[in-house]
């Protein structure tokens, strides 16, 4: 465990290490942003991480799949587990530096939804959000050892061919991701992420077996060529869709953030990715492969994985002391730190770049000094063991589950001595709180990750508030002024404004039709009309709506915070038709957006239905009018 591993393989040890710090300065926002604008990171780079297990995968009929399930628990489970209590110790003590005394406790029942967390979605919360992919990487290769083994020993495997059907089953989760509601698909997660990834696991077996000898003996010049290549094709493939950002995908770990109208984008892009950093490993392997740094790095991608959020925020925790006891820093705000795991401090560009150092030093420091404890331990060992090799393997037996209940007991103490006091208020007798009791929160609702976002989806277009007749956007009622905990706003505020955003098909192009935007100056009920007499795009975007949303964009004039703005209720009418809504989609404040999704379905056939999957929506042709009514909750004076 503590001596250091070379790995033979120099070419998938630049590959590794390439994957995985492009995963740390994605999750900066790109400071580095290597080729990002022809080959953007989320368009290839967790394929690309299974395709480098599936390079090694060495499933046949003959696999002890039990002893091949031991060994993927040893390698990938145990040290999940580790990581993740790890993780959720340094978390706690970050949110107690962050919060003191205003830290929230752990709600009631956050072990049953940290576990339905770990079976879905992959990770428990944000800080360690990136921890999803193991979970579905383990499924993967588990599900794909047993399908393997079987049809091996019947001599029906066929790697081309499972490819292709891979391929089929690849496209259809897509496919279904974008045409269902997440709460429909929550429960399938696991496996259909794993249907995801089965065709670039097959596809590394594929090159190691019939390709790889032919890609090394190409030329130079023709591996050149081949960057070159691939780099147009992404270049004529940004120009074609409809939004350049549409090559990537962002949030598999919830299938989501397919925003191509063609569901081969995903796999299109994995391939060009995949191959043109593949590539990259085979011209410029030889001349790293004797980088000790570099083999480190590739040897503990895991720890990286798991723990460069973390660093971010001990990086924040050391500013903002430096900021609150010795200097100011310039635009450190403290205050959306305490916020939220994924703040940055906003001093230039250039500061990502020390957070991306934090986020791969970190983690590798913290791996090395591990690895110094467990030399001291062996040495010890071996010591007490005074030559006895039985001795010595007993002991050395012992020591991993020793590490791991001193661990859990850490883990343990820091959450009893980080645990805030629960204060209760007593009302004098015969009085009733009329505003009830708050219900416990749940852990991460307020987090934001880059996975999950879409910043190039959030351009509000050229719409002017000013050029708009602010006719049909009087606000038509009051969310619930009575709770004593509603910031009461000055009706002079400076608002944000919200736009109704129409997602239509236009020639089988998709577009977005942003239009009349209201001023939202509290928690009120606001109405938005769109009629087809409004300008000459609006005949379009009615006739073929997909889906429409509110988008709240909040610029440096506004005087409120939304960052943790809701909306608890949302109404479509069409020519008179009150219909069935049904949200489908939420971003959370980023860059001075937030985003709500929602279909609209027909009260006459799905009124009473819960369960909308497979449901076909409203079909607005012909319609004159949509009018959306919104209640927003949760708005604040900066």
């Amino acid at each position: 465990m503590s001596e250091r591993r070379d790995k033979s393989n120099k070419k998938f040890m630049l590959l590794s290490a390439i994957g995985i710090f492009m995963v740390v300065d994605h999750h900066t926002f790109t400071a580095f942003n290597i080729l990002g604008d022809f080959l953007p990171y989320n368009s290839f780079f967790m394929p690309m991480f299974v395709f480098i297990s599936g390079y090694f995968n060495k499933v046949d009929g003959n696999t002890n799949l039990w002893t091949y399930l031991l060994k993927k628990i040893k390698t990938l489970l145990i040290p999940y587990v580790g990581l993740s209590l790890t993780v959720f110790g340094l978390q706690q003590l970050i949110n107690y530096i962050k919060l003191g005394s205003e830290m929230d406790a752990l709600p009631d029942g956050y072990f049953n939804y940290v576990v339905k967390r770990v079976v879905t979605t992959g990770s428990f919360g944000a800080i360690a959000e990136p921890m999803w992919f193991v979970i579905a990487l383990f499924a993967t290769l588990m599900i794909y050892a047993v399908l393997k083994k079987l049809l091996c020993k019947v001599k029906l495997w066929n790697s081309f061919v499972m490819f292709a059907l891979f391929v089929g089953l690849h496209l259809f989760v897509i496919h279904l991701a974008k045409n269902t509601a997440f709460e429909s698909l929550e429960s399938w997660l696991v496996p259909l992420k794993c249907l995801f990834f089965f065709p670039f696991l097959e596809l590394g077996v594929i090159y190691r077996d019939h390709l790889e000898k032919k890609h090394t003996a190409m030329s130079g010049t023709g591996k050149i060529a081949i960057l070159f290549g691939l780099l147009v094709v992404n270049a004529i493939r940004t120009c074609y869709l409809p939004m350049p950002y549409d090559i990537a995908f962002d949030s598999i770990d919830v299938l989501g953030g397919f925003t191509s109208p063609y569901i081969v984008t995903p796999l299109v892009s994995s391939l060009v990715g995949i191959t043109f950093w593949l590539t990259v490993a085979e011209l410029v392997g030889k001349q790293v492969c004797e980088s000790r740094f570099v083999n480190f790095m590739s040897c503990n991608t895991f720890w990286i994985m798991g723990l460069h959020i973390t660093f971010y925020n001990i990086f924040n925790c050391v500013l903002m002391g430096i900021n609150k006891s010795i200097v100011t820093l310039p635009n450190f705000d403290a205050e959306t730190f305490r916020e939220t795991e994924w703040y940055f401090w906003a001093l230039d560009g250039n500061i990502k770049i020390a957070y991306v150092v934090v986020g791969v030093l970190g983690p590798l420091g913290l791996k090395w000094l591990y690895d110094r404890l467990c030399a001291f331990v062996d040495g010890r060992i071996k010591s007490i063991g005074s030559g006895s090799e039985q001795t010595i393997k007993v002991l050395n037996t012992l020591v991993k589950p020793v590490f791991a209940v001193v661990l859990v007991a850490a883990v343990g103490l820091v959450v009893m001595l980080t645990k805030p006091k629960v204060e209760t208020n007593e009302l004098p007798a015969g009085v009733t709180d009329e505003a009830g009791e708050d219900e416990p929160g749940v852990p991460g609702q307020d987090d934001q990750d880059p996975d999950n976002q879409d910043p190039g989806n959030q351009d509000p277009g050229n719409q002017n508030p000013d050029n708009q007749d602010p006719g049909n956007q009087e606000p038509t009622g009051k969310a619930d002024n009575n709770d004593p905990k509603q910031e009461v706003i000055p009706e002079d505020v400076s608002p944000v404004y919200a736009y109704l955003d129409l997602a239509y098909e236009n020639d089988g192009e998709s577009a977005d039709y942003l239009v009349n935007p209201c001023a939202v100056k509290g928690n009120e009920t606001y109405t938005v009309t769109v009629t087809r007499k409004d300008d000459s795009e609006a005949p379009q975007a009615i006739d073929g709506l997909s889906y429409m949303g509110i988008r709240l964009l909040d610029d440096d004039t506004s005087e409120l915070d939304i960052r943790k703005l809701t909306f608890p209720e949302i109404k479509v009418v069409c020519d008179g038709v009150a219909l069935k809504v049904d949200i489908s989609g939420f971003a959370p404040y980023e860059d001075g957006v937030i985003l709500v999704f929602f279909d609209c379905y027909d009260p006459d056939k799905y009124g009473d239905t819960e369960d909308l999957t497979g449901a076909e929506t409203y079909d607005f042709s012909g319609k004159s009018t949509v009018e959306v009514s919104f209640t927003v909750a949760g708005v604040k004076l900066k």
